[in-house]
């Protein structure tokens, strides 16, 4: 059951976001961690990268996507619709074309812009929250990183424990926030208790990172089944799976009900291992 909804929550954000990217017809490019280079006699639909540079020289009939890298048009490039790229940059080569719009979203327009809601020169707050909100993507997708890369086994225990018991890890995850606010009123009234406040709040969001990077990876992991890549490292599986998270998080109510659920998964999960050192709950 937990995987079906999963999957159908997963298959939402595609159809929104990336339409057609896992057909094989469409000839679209999925890439995480490598660069991509378009040859100047080869055509593709759309184009998402994670980590690694975009390089035109021929034609992209759709939309260019990257996350935390770049992308080199030459002067031969040609591209169909918009170019994104959220913590990098576009460059131009004199010739070529796109049709439609250029965003980058990187640190100096970051400061630009919060530079400018603060003096009043934009009005809404919703420009506020999205830059929040990419700010806190980057930050975690950094954390996912040194993670994954010191202690990539215990986030696969924790993982594949959520997913061999997501009831009892979503049981674990929310005696977790129910007891969290409890236990800090109980060490603030008693005096010898007060020094551990801070101890507890440390731990607590150690369990919560921890916990929703594995539950990043476990998303990552279905997600490479859909496309029918199986067998990827961690560190690919869980910058895929954060990415959909944040993604899917821009969906009203449904978002912000997946990255709950995501998070109190993953901090069961992290429990039941005790921070991925017992195995008991893994699947063999």
């Amino acid at each position: 059951m937990y995987k079906k909804w999963l999957c159908s929550s997963l298959l939402i954000f595609f159809l929104f976001f990336l339409p057609h990217c896992a057909s094989a017809e469409s000839m679209s490019i999925v890439e995480f961690g490598d660069d991509i280079t378009i040859a100047e006699d080869q055509v593709v639909k759309h184009i998402v990268s994670v980590g690694g540079q975009v390089t035109v020289y021929g034609k992209v009939e759709g939309r260019i996507v990257t996350i935390a890298s770049s992308v080199v048009l030459s002067p031969t490039a040609q591209v169909g619709k918009s170019i994104t790229t959220i913590g990098g940059i576009i460059v131009m080569g004199t010739g070529s074309v796109v049709e439609g719009a250029l965003t980058e979203i990187n640190a100096a327009k970051f400061s630009d812009a919060l530079e400018r809601v603060l003096t009043g020169d934009w009005k809404g707050w919703s420009w506020v929250y999205a830059f929040m909100s990419i700010a806190l993507y980057l930050s975690l997708l950094l954390a996912a990183i040194l993670i994954a890369a010191l202690i990539p086994r215990s986030i696969m225990v924790i993982s594949k424990s959520v997913q061999a018991s997501p009831y009892l890890s979503a049981f674990w995850g929310m005696l977790v926030v129910i007891l969290a606010v409890p236990l800090a009123v109980l060490l603030f009234i008693s005096v010898i208790g007060v020094p551990l406040i801070p101890l507890e709040i440390a731990l607590f969001c150690a369990v919560a990172l921890i916990g929703f990077i594995a539950a990043s990876r476990l998303t990552g992991h279905y997600l490479f089944l859909l496309f029918k890549r199986p067998d990827q490292t961690c560190m690919k599986e869980t910058i895929l799976g954060l990415t959909c998270l944040w993604f899917v998080g821009w969906i009203p109510w449904l978002g912000g009900m997946v990255k709950i659920l995501a998070l109190i998964l993953g901090m069961g999960g992290v429990l039941m291992t005790r921070f991925g050192t017992y195995r008991k709950h893994v699947l063999p």
